[in-house]
């Protein structure tokens, strides 16, 4: 028997892994907030020392963006601190720690797609909020997988896909960035490379390290919401007018990296998982959203 414990229980990710294919003999336990809270990182060790899982996903993160801004030491709180402390306590037990990171750490600036090697230069409170998340993780915890994912979107919880659908119901014409650059995921595909890896994390061989893990192609929002709009189209539903803006014209308070391509090579030729193209997921997630 494996025991996986995940923290998170209603994000876009945790509810994926709840739906993933596990191998036989895997349970999870998913704590929610009221579970464990990682904004008090001095509660987190006796909870993992309690569970002495196999192994644990750090699912649950603090992603209000702009909020962020005006929320810095809360959302490293929970997006560094508190991973830290679950970390260290794993550690202690040698339990492998899988960690959620984003596009975010890069400022955006590269010409083409981001690698590992890549320096990060994160824009946001948001971003380096993250990236010190991966920092304390790695010192925290040799046996770690620090998983760098972009655009989630699912059928669940707040996300691109179900903003263009909410808009498209009450907008005639919907105003779309078209200069920002990134790799769609669909949360359930990044479940899925997890629950497939994961037993190859229990392995003390196992190649750990930080990856890149998101969707196989890249797009911007512009394109991104077209084919969003397509899909109601061909469903019967009101299609609004595209409109393609700049970033320019849609000022918010934290700043987004403009290119946020994510080269997820390194990974599949260790671990032998990829992930589809978003072209090939968004219909999935559509389907759950969308009447037939």
């Amino acid at each position: 028997m494996t025991h996986v414990l995940v923290f998170g229980s209603r994000g876009q990710l945790a509810q994926e892994l709840k739906r993933a294919e596990w191998k036989e003999g895997t349970t999870l336990t998913f704590l929610g907030r009221a579970d464990a809270d990682l904004s008090a990182p001095q509660t987190l060790a006796p909870i993992v020392e309690q569970a002495r899982p196999d192994a644990i996903v750090i699912a649950a993160a603090y992603t209000a963006v702009d909020k962020a801004e005006s929320e810095e030491a809360l959302a490293t709180a929970v997006n560094a601190k508190g991973p830290a402390a679950i970390s260290a306590a794993a550690a202690a037990w040698d339990v492998p720690v899988i960690y959620v990171s984003t596009d975010y750490i890069f400022d955006g600036n590269k010409e083409g797609w981001y690698d590992e090697a890549d320096k990060p230069s994160p824009l946001s409170a948001y971003g380096r909020s993250k990236l010190a998340g991966e920092e304390r993780v790695r010192s925290a915890n040799p046996r770690h997988l620090i998983l760098r994912t972009s655009w989630v979107y699912s059928a669940h919880g707040s996300n691109f896909v179900r903003t263009m659908i909410r808009l498209a119901a009450s907008r005639d014409a919907v105003d779309v960035v078209e200069d920002q650059f990134g790799c769609p995921t669909a949360a359930a595909d990044l479940a899925q490379a997890i629950s497939r890896v994961l037993p190859a994390l229990l392995d003390p061989a196992a190649r750990f390290g930080t990856y890149h893990l998101a969707g196989a192609s890249d797009t911007t929002w512009h394109g991104f919401a077209e084919g969003v709009f397509t899909a109601l189209a061909q469903r019967g539903m009101s299609r609004p007018q595209n409109l393609a803006i700049k970033t320019s014209a849609y000022p918010t308070p934290a700043r987004r990296p403009m290119n946020s391509r994510l080269l997820s090579a390194h990974f599949r030729d260790i671990y032998g998982v990829s992930l589809p193209p978003w072209e090939e997921s968004l219909p999935k997630v559509l389907n759950e959203l969308l009447p037939a």
